[in-house]
């Protein structure tokens, strides 16, 4: 009797988080894909006033740094989604695959840029906000293959080690 009644808590247990990495797993890609210059109030409920924010340009912490920071990059963009290609989940944590799809001005001339990268996000389990949140990506691949002439020698380095 012990056993069944162990064996359903378990169980339950199992059933909760997963109900709660799906819900996780789905408010991160609602705010990559809805993220823009003027819904940045949709970070208020996604980020921990006490994240850690760290990606290939810098480190910065707290919710409002977060969101001068978005603000700031946000304000060319024209159009941005991503496509998620895999997901890892263990616990609180939250490793996403994912190609961005990018159009803004001053970048490859307003043509879209595709760039792959990854994210690692943890949430809290008391406030169930991202606590933790770091962004990989090629930044040549990004910036500096777009800039005329920088990019030509980025892309020239690259075919010689391609080789």
């Amino acid at each position: 009797m012990y056993k069944i009644l162990l064996f359903l808590f378990i169980t339950n247990i199992a059933m909760a988080n997963t109900d709660l990495q799906k819900e996780r797993s789905e408010r991160i890609y609602k705010v990559f894909n809805e993220l823009n210059a003027n819904t940045m109030d949709i970070l208020d409920n996604f980020y921990d006033e006490n994240l850690v924010f760290i990606d290939p340009v810098g480190k910065l912490k707290g919710l409002e740094a977060m969101k001068a920071y978005y603000a700031n990059m946000y304000q060319n963009v024209q159009e941005i989604r991503f496509d998620f290609t895999n997901e890892v989940v263990n616990g609180d944590t939250h490793v996403v695959i994912w190609v961005m799809y990018l159009k803004a001005e001053g970048l490859k001339g307003g043509d879209e840029v595709v760039l792959e990268g990854n994210s690692h996000i943890v949430f809290s389990e008391a406030s169930n906000k991202v606590i933790f949140h770091r962004d990989y990506f090629d930044m040549g691949a990004f910036i500096y293959e777009h800039i005329p002439i920088l990019g030509t020698i980025i892309k020239k380095i690259r075919q010689r080690f391609e080789h």
